[in-house]
């Protein structure tokens, strides 16, 4: 992520002010388009036991997602982590390795432009009722 030629920053975001918390999410330092893989921002998936999962309930300083490759909750580690969600993101998530994840552009990307991926339908809620992204802020 350091490399000039990564393509990727991690900033600083106000979009979640409401969490009270400084947040961060993933710019894009150069223009991306549509089939390009970002591979410096990966992310390596480390499987959570039972007692794990219920220990980091509740708290969204964790990124923690459903791999269904491993079919078990995951706590999501790497500058991967930094990628918000969006109901309409310009990427999605693909597999680099059996631990790993990294993303595609699902359209292209402009620098200065915020990178998002879709955690899921019920991520935040039943439906996503509580999602805070732009997409449903529109």
């Amino acid at each position: 992520m350091y490399l000039p030629t990564a393509g990727f920053e991690i900033a600083e975001t106000d979009r979640y002010s409401g969490s009270m918390k400084r947040e961060a999410c993933i710019i894009a330092t150069k223009e991306w388009h549509v089939g390009d893989e970002i591979r410096h921002c990966s992310g390596t998936l480390v499987s959570l036991t039972t007692e794990e999962e219920r220990a980091l309930e509740g708290g969204r300083d964790f990124s923690i997602m459903w791999s269904s490759r491993k079919d078990t909750m995951c706590l999501l580690l790497g500058p991967a982590r930094f990628v918000n969600h969006d109901c309409c993101p310009n990427t999605e998530f693909i597999s680099s390795g059996q631990n790993a994840i990294a993303f595609k552009f699902l359209r292209d990307v402009a620098i200065g432009e915020e990178l998002t991926a879709y955690y899921g339908d019920n991520y935040f809620g039943a439906g996503n009722e509580e999602c805070l992204c732009a997409t449903c802020e529109r």
